[in-house]
């Protein structure tokens, strides 16, 4: 069970400042600070309910782990991260994607020949891009 807790970590909540009366055997939250009965003094760790008892293990730098009430990915460093990766590029196949900080690009205006088809189509493309964060 722990290894499967500490390659597929599936996370209930992390809000939860005690352990819950009647826990699922296989369920697993994340300690916030300040928890009281079984997990006092636990802040952080990864609590594992295995249908007897409470196990606890503390993260280490690069943990990731699924929060499924707050439907996201966290991370943790020397905290459990609020869903924002701590990356400053993503790279696929090699290639550096996302690594510059959006810049703003104005949508196109005046010309003397309009192309009504040209111009939707490049309003669509920078809003997609702005939608992903790659323009401003």
């Amino acid at each position: 069970m722990l290894v499967d807790r500490l390659l597929h970590v599936a996370i209930v909540t992390r809000t939860l400042t005690a352990p819950p009366v009647a826990p699922v055997a296989g369920s697993a939250y994340i300690v916030p600070a300040g928890a009281t009965g079984a997990w006092s003094g636990q802040a952080d760790a990864i609590a594992s309910f295995d249908g007897f008892g409470w196990s606890f293990v503390p993260p280490v730098a690069g943990t990731l782990a699924f929060i499924s009430d707050e439907d996201c990915v966290a991370i943790f460093t020397t905290a459990w991260s609020d869903g924002a990766w701590p990356a400053r590029s993503l790279r696929i196949a090699g290639r550096v994607m996302l690594g510059a900080a959006p810049v703003a690009v104005a949508a196109p205006d005046g010309g003397t020949i309009i192309d009504s088809q040209s111009r939707t189509a490049i309003n669509g493309l920078i809003a997609a891009l702005q939608a992903q964060g790659v323009l401003l």
